[in-house]
């Protein structure tokens, strides 16, 4: 078939990778050769084709855009207005797809991911350690329905399914202090004692008591969580971090408070939560939908779209308009890897949409490289964006 494919059907061996380089011409030719052939790309790829499985927008008025895409078509010669028939028409078979869960992305490398040697990045894992009070280190990779038992006849058993759960136990009334440390390519959940319910990102540290006494429930953190508070109204639960501390009695909530981030933030799904800015004393209180951002000296509140903050819980990393140095340490993280930028200039290039976690690193890429104007190299265990 080679180059005599129709337009439509090189875009649709492009999306699944298996386009060749006598392809990409044409294909590069066609879209330079209209601007509007661009826009049509795009908007095919990033809100209809990947609305799935690679871009989720907060808001975006489909039948509004189709509407005026129509009217493009009417200003247009003849000949052009079939070609945009044509996408319509593209447009609506891969919609059914999506809608029917047929199409789906190959597994297949990128063009534009461009792999030096046949290394296989993979997504993480469920990795922690687990550091009692008196330094002992245990590794909880592939741990999975056991108990452990520590100092005082404490015992913490390790579900089927690999979580770490605490049981309320009056053997001690000096609770033993516990930290649970999640490295880089890792994730874990725990339920502590008081049946609070932890989801731990990659390098993230959490440190808490074996079990809970007093009036308060305290515990700290570095890195990132997301926390489903049990209800008590005589011992409030904190969370304290390097910049702020959150108070609450009973809720849902994710805490992003990473060293190398120039922001913490904290976001409510349900409940309210209490945000105190250390440095400066100041005291927000927060409602379902909204988040509090402290950058600096300022800590400030907005309304947000929660998913896009909780969606890592779910297998998926969603981003609303972060710039690529952003994209790049989050999944750093996750994917255990360093990247570099020879291209400087792309730092600060937006990306809007969602990658599944649970891919290899080059179907990540590949789902930004189509979004953007943005291009990858892998070279071992080093990202290269230019």
């Amino acid at each position: 078939m080679g180059i005599e494919k129709e337009i439509h059907e090189l875009i649709i061996a492009y999306l699944r990778g298996d386009i060749s380089t006598e392809e990409q011409v044409v294909l590069r030719e066609w879209l330079v050769r209209d601007r509007r052939h661009g826009e049509l790309l795009e908007e095919l790829k990033s809100k209809d084709v990947l609305r799935r499985d690679a871009v989720i927008y907060a808001s975006f008025d489909t039948a509004g855009r189709w509407k005026r895409l129509r009217q493009e078509m009417n200003k247009v010669p003849r000949g052009k207005s079939r070609l945009l028939l044509r996408w319509v028409a593209v447009a609506a078979v891969f919609a059914v797809a999506v809608l029917t869960g047929v199409f789906y992305w190959q597994a297949y490398d990128s063009p534009g991911v461009e792999v030096a040697e046949s290394v296989r990045i993979l997504p993480g894992s469920s990795h922690a350690v687990l550091i009692t009070e008196s330094g002992k280190q245990v590794s909880l990779l592939g741990m999975k329905d056991t108990t452990l038992v520590f100092a005082g006849n404490q015992r913490v058993e390790i579900s089927e399914d690999g979580r770490l759960k605490y049981h309320l136990t009056t053997a001690s009334t000096v609770p033993e202090w516990h930290t649970l440390k999640i490295p880089r390519g890792g994730e874990f959940q725990i339920t502590l004692d008081d049946g609070t319910e932890v989801w731990l990102n990659s390098d993230t540290e959490l440190r808490y008591p074996s079990h809970f006494v007093g009036t308060e429930r305290r515990v700290q953190l570095t890195g990132e969580a997301y926390f489903k508070v049990a209800p008590n109204e005589e011992a409030p639960f904190i969370v304290d971090t390097r910049g702020m501390d959150v108070k609450v009695l009973g809720t849902s909530f994710n805490l992003s408070v990473y060293p190398d981030e120039k922001v913490c933030h904290a976001t409510l799904e349900k409940g309210r939560i209490q945000v105190n800015d250390k440095e400066n004393g100041k005291q927000v209180v927060l409602s379902p939908g909204e988040q509090a951002v402290l950058s600096g000296e300022m800590l400030e509140v907005r309304t947000v779209n929660t998913r896009l903050y909780s969606s890592w819980i779910k297998g998926r990393f969603s981003f609303a308009s972060e710039d690529l140095e952003g994209v790049m340490r989050t999944l750093s993280r996750w994917y255990n890897v360093e990247y570099v930028f020879s291209n400087v200039s792309m730092k600060d290039k937006r990306f809007t949409g969602t990658i599944p976690k649970y891919t290899e690193i080059s179907q990540a890429l590949k789902m930004i490289e189509m979004t953007s104007d943005v291009q990858f190299k892998i070279r071992g265990t080093t990202i290269i964006i230019q």
